[in-house]
Parts: C-alpha cells; sequence; structure tokens
C-alpha cells in the first residue's frame, strides 16, 4: 500500500529495499510547523536491522505553492493517511506496524518491494535491463538515485555520504557524472 509514496521516500532518504519494506510506521515522525520536515529512524548500517542507529530528516520541498508529489514530508504525509483510512487511526502508532505494508497491513517481503522499484522504473519509460542483458533497476536503485538527486539540488557530496550512511567513496561513484 502506498508504492508511489514508498518510491519517493525511499529515494529521498536513501534506502534499500528491505529498509523500506521493514520500516516500521512509528519511526516516521511529521514535523507540521512553518516548514513540515519529516524524520526517519534508519539503521545506521546494514548490520543494524533493528534501525535503532540514526534520524534523518527532509523539509517540505513544495514551497508556498501546493504540494508536490515529489516532496518527501507530503508522500509521508500522505501514507500516514492512507494507512489511517485503511486500517484506522491506531494503525500507525501500534508497535511494529509496517509504514509501507501489504493489503492485509503485514511487512512487504523484499522482493516485492525490489519489483515495486523495478516497476516505478517501468512506469517512468526507463529500461530496466542493459544491453548486456544486467540489471540496471533493483532493490538498490533508490540510493543511488536519491545522491543524483540531492546532488542535482546543491547538496555536498560529503552531506550526502552522512545522509546515506555511507562509509566509504561509493556515494562519489553514483554522483560522478
Amino acid at each position: 500500500i502506498g508504492s508511489r509514496n514508498a518510491v519517493i521516500v525511499g529515494t529521498w532518504f536513501m534506502m534499500r529495499e528491505v529498509e523500506l519494506s521493514t520500516l516500521r510506521a512509528q519511526l516516521v515522525v511529521i514535523d507540521p510547523a512553518s516548514v513540515p520536515a519529516v524524520s526517519v529512524q534508519l539503521p545506521a548500517t546494514k548490520s543494524d536491522s533493528a534501525a535503532l542507529g540514526v534520524t534523518r530528516a527532509h523539509a517540505c520541498i513544495c514551497g508556498m505553492g501546493a504540494p508536490s508529489p515529489r516532496c518527501p514530508v507530503h508522500a509521508a504525509w500522505d501514507q500516514h493517511v492512507v494507512l489511517q483510512h485503511t486500517f484506522g487511526r491506531s494503525f500507525a502508532a501500534r508497535a511494529g506496524s509496517p509504514f509501507f505494508p501489504t493489503m492485509r497491513g503485514g511487512v512487504v517481503t523484499k522482493q516485492a518491494m525490489t519489483e515495486t522499484i523495478v516497476f516505478a522504473a517501468r512506469c517512468l519509460g526507463m529500461d530496466v535491463v542493459s544491453p548486456d542483458r544486467s540489471l540496471r533497476v533493483s532493490g538498490h536503485s533508490l540510493r543511488p538515485t536519491g545522491a543524483q538527486g540531492l546532488s542535482k539540488c546543491g547538496l555536498d557530496v560529503f552531506a550526502i555520504e552522512l545522509l546515506g550512511r555511507w562509509g566509504g567513496s561509493t556515494v562519489r561513484r553514483y554522483v560522478r557524472e
């Protein structure tokens, strides 16, 4: 439920498919201040599967205009509304409730989240397979996509490394162009 929101939030927070599929609703907090923001508690590393590592935040990108479908705050806000409408007001607050659940409220599998990401790429007209038949889009595609997008917005590579929780120079390969 909320696949568009999943791809937007996952891209802005440079999440792996497994992080996105297991993200708990209680770890996503929206601050409706004068400039709304969304914060997400994320794993610090691949081995931090309990997501007890770090909190990252993004502010609304809409400015004074109408909500943008690309805005991480409005995507998270929309997802909260969808969850409340589908499962009731208490769903998001319930311990362990997934933020991007299945239709029955369960946790989405890693494979299903990967398929969602690939489907979104196809809907955008992207070639998901290279001429050499290797995959161009995978469950990790939101990480480089997010890094490239933040770089195009003028964010410094060091800041992108911190936001993306990279310990090495991987992000430099993603934003080199």
